[in-house]
């Protein structure tokens, strides 16, 4: 038996040498929760793909333009016990899907560093079967075509409230709503892209665009009620921006992110803070990091009150708090009075943006959160009174520190 951990040998790289040595036998493939691919090898070729994240022969048949009466008939040759590859005479469109499923169920792991395999010897074998090395080859290139792409076992998932995003949802195309109904928030997306029978790179490049969309976003396993922490992935959000666009969480993706949730527009401890950004801008998009911020207040509001700095980076209306509560902000009278916030405060005052009345969450603390090019959450910052904000030098500091 051969075993080990995919972190000191690809799935490729795996399949390649056991390729090249003609092996037979059966390969297992085992990521979390129970989720894997096993694989019979003959002659060192890949007779059959079993596993949840392996697409159904059936719906690669229909893919592929396999008529639903023949695909019945392969069926039932199936189901009397005619092997697989012997029909393939009969039903010549059987080696096409057959090479189809293992490039469909592979192609996400080739180069996948977490799960571990077992490779369990067996009689020598005619080799009937997908052939390993113009797979892996195909599969590789197209790897690299896509990039740095989406965690194959992550979970997505459409977003409870995702906003404006009427508009964005007539340009979908006919892929776009396959891969939203392949995504349910339960099924990790390499299970998706086997559902839609989709190849991985063309399931992840929809994927991330819907993402920038804000129609889906990645979630944790297990949701976390209330606050959010360290890895948790950001809740995707959709809201309108100071010139009226749309701006979607989503967008940021590969790129650090300084996300600030503020009180109402014409609260003085935001608006100094809001000012504080703004003056430190060009440090820490030199550094690699842009501002987002999300304002509990409407969109006109927003334009007359914080909007009058000018603020280089998106300042976005979140009228009716639904971001705020998504991100766990809190609220405390007692925080709102706390004296430590006093000299942010008359800075503020100081800056000359009306109060006006208050038109969002009276008692809303302000929170912050860094988030990696992955939209993961690196920190998350809960203030306990109204200037209670991330200390721009650490933020700095994490925006030029280099990965590892």
């Amino acid at each position: 038996m051969l075993r080990g951990g995919l972190a000191g040998v690809s799935l490729g790289e795996l399949l390649v040498f056991l390729a090249e040595g003609r092996r037979s036998g059966r390969l297992e493939v085992a990521f979390r929760d129970g989720l894997g691919l096993a694989l019979a090898l003959q002659g060192g070729r890949i007779a059959k793909v079993a596993g949840p994240l392996a697409p159904r022969l059936s719906d690669t048949l229909l893919a592929l333009g396999t008529s639903p009466e023949r695909v019945a008939a392969i069926g039932e040759a199936l189901g009397r016990g005619e092997g697989l590859w012997a029909l393939a005479g009969r039903f010549p469109e059987l080696l096409e899907a057959q090479n189809r499923r293992a490039l469909l169920a592979l192609l996400p792991f080739l180069l996948y560093p977490k799960g571990r395999f077992a490779f369990h010897p067996g009689p020598e074998a005619s080799p009937l079967g997908v052939e390993v090395r113009g797979l892996v080859l195909e599969g590789l290139r197209r790897l690299d075509e896509l990039g740095e792409g989406p965690d194959p076992l992550a979970v997505w998932s459409i977003p409870e409230r995702p906003g404006e995003v009427g508009e964005r949802l007539r340009t979908l195309l006919p892929l776009d709503w396959r891969i939203l109904g392949a995504v349910d928030g339960e099924r990790t997306l390499a299970q998706g892209a086997a559902l839609a029978v989709l190849p991985w790179d063309t399931f992840a490049r929809g994927a991330l665009r819907l993402e920038a969309l804000g129609l889906l976003e990645a979630r944790p396993l297990g949701l976390p009620k209330g606050r959010l922490r360290p890895g948790d992935p950001a809740p995707n959000f959709t809201l309108r921006a100071l010139d009226g666009t749309l701006f979607s969480l989503g967008e940021r993706r590969g790129r650090k992110t300084l996300l600030a949730f503020f009180r109402h527009a014409g609260c003085p401890f935001c608006n100094f803070r809001l000012h504080e950004l703004i003056r430190a801008y060009p440090a820490l998009r030199a550094a690699g990091v842009e501002p987002v911020g999300v304002f509990g207040s409407p969109l006109e509001t927003l334009r007359t009150r914080a909007g009058r700095q000018n603020p280089p980076f998106p300042l976005l209306a979140d009228p009716d708090d639904a971001v705020h509560e998504r991100y766990g902000t809190g609220q405390s009278l007692f925080g709102l009075l706390d004296p430590r916030g006093l000299p942010a405060y008359l800075k503020g005052l100081r800056l000359g943006i009306p109060h006006g009345s208050v038109d969002g969450e009276l008692f809303r603390m302000p929170a912050e959160f860094l988030l990696d090019e992955e939209l993961r959450v690196v920190r998350a910052h809960y203030g306990v009174h109204g200037a209670d904000r991330l200390p721009l030098p650490e933020v700095l500091a994490w925006a030029r520190a280099k990965p590892g």
